[in-house]
């Protein structure tokens, strides 16, 4: 029988829970790496984290598949619940000392996400959501902003970390010329979260993974506003689109002639 939306997330937020507060009790280790490049970095407590929120998982749920950042080249059974784990989010961020990084962890049944718990140590904020009740954010519910025009709008957004040439920087300046400011977080499953909590406004980018959004998405469907995958790529990988009802439409459109 198949966990209910409220089981999973139990199991979802114990992950990300235990994943963050592993990262937290190293951080004497924040430029502990096993690989530096240009625009991305691979720490070894990324995979730390990963095997904390696995092992936490697999107490409860042993045969359930696990999609997460560090393994996801590695070949899934085919199970009903599929649990998706970015171990830390903003791994650059992390490594600088910046607090804006979270631990994400969700449930998915055939594809789609019941359950996510998204939790930001450094901040202290844990946001989390099932299929059939609100989204939270340390228990105070999460509704979206009712801004209604683009111009007045501050939405979050950044660039594909292989590809920071012009074409990856022409999406910048058109949101920097529509809205009221463009910001650039480092971290998109909070971007997404400070969306679903009416903090911004909107959240674009165009080249993510599946585990930077599936918990965050659920959150923002949760708290009223609208996860756009406007388009999907080989990888995992996909352009992302988290707005709100006001926006949709217009960020939608302006976005799409680029792709």
């Amino acid at each position: 029988m198949t966990p209910s939306p409220q089981e999973l997330l139990v199991v979802a937020r114990r992950a990300a829970l235990a994943a963050g507060d592993h990262v937290m009790t190293q951080l004497s280790r924040r430029t502990d790496t096993n690989k530096v490049e240009r625009h991305d970095i691979k720490h070894k407590l990324d995979c730390e984290a990963q095997e904390v929120a696995t092992a936490t998982i697999r107490a409860a749920f042993p045969d359930d598949a696990i999609l997460g950042e560090e393994t996801a080249d590695a070949p899934l059974p085919d199970t009903p619940v599929r649990w998706v784990i970015d171990p830390i989010d903003g791994t650059v961020n992390f490594t600088h000392g910046l607090p804006i990084w979270c631990c994400s962890v969700a449930a998915q049944i055939h594809g789609r996400s019941v359950a996510g718990a998204v939790w930001a140590p450094e901040l202290k904020m844990l946001f989390e959501a099932h299929a059939d009740g609100p989204a939270l954010c340390n228990g105070v519910v999460l509704h979206v902003s009712d801004t209604d025009r683009l111009d007045h709008a501050l939405i979050h957004t950044g660039a594909d970390k292989g590809d920071f040439s012009r074409e990856s920087f022409r999406f910048l300046n058109l949101i920097a010329g529509a809205a009221q400011r463009p910001r650039v977080f480092g971290s998109a499953a909070l971007d997404i979260c400070f969306v679903a909590a009416g903090k911004t406004d909107s959240y674009f980018e165009p080249g993510v993974f599946l585990w930077d959004v599936a918990a965050a998405g659920l959150i923002l469907e949760r708290a009223g506003g609208i996860g756009d995958v406007l388009r999907a790529y080989p990888g995992h990988k996909q352009a992302f689109l988290a707005t709100t009802p006001n926006l949709h439409a217009a960020l939608r459109d302006l976005l799409l002639p680029l792709l």
